[in-house]
């Protein structure tokens, strides 16, 4: 199968967040998100998804609903304080 790579430019708060729903719900990066998922929901249905209109404050309820979630999960301050090393090591034990 011949593969062909793409690319965007977005705004970046948009990206993150994009990239942390699709982190969130698929386990992948957006961009991984774009070229499987929704690269196969459009080859499945022949179409584009529709879109779904929010206007502007339900948007920005959402976001802050979204990282109020983030934020009101378990936390460590002393991560603050690791090196690159221990947090590759702390993010691997996750895994292991």
């Amino acid at each position: 199968m011949a593969t062909r790579t793409f690319s965007s430019r977005a705004e970046e708060g948009a990206l993150a967040f994009a990239d942390a729903l699709a982190r969130q719900e698929y386990g992948l990066s957006y961009g991984q998100y774009c070229g499987t998922v929704l690269l196969d929901i459009i080859e499945q249905s022949g179409q584009m998804p529709k879109l779904m209109t929010r206007n502007a404050a339900e948007q920005k309820e959402r976001a802050a609903a979204f990282i109020k979630g983030f934020a009101s999960r378990g936390r460590n301050t002393a991560v603050g304080e690791l090196s690159d090393e221990d947090i590759r090591d702390l993010i691997a034990s996750r895994y292991a």
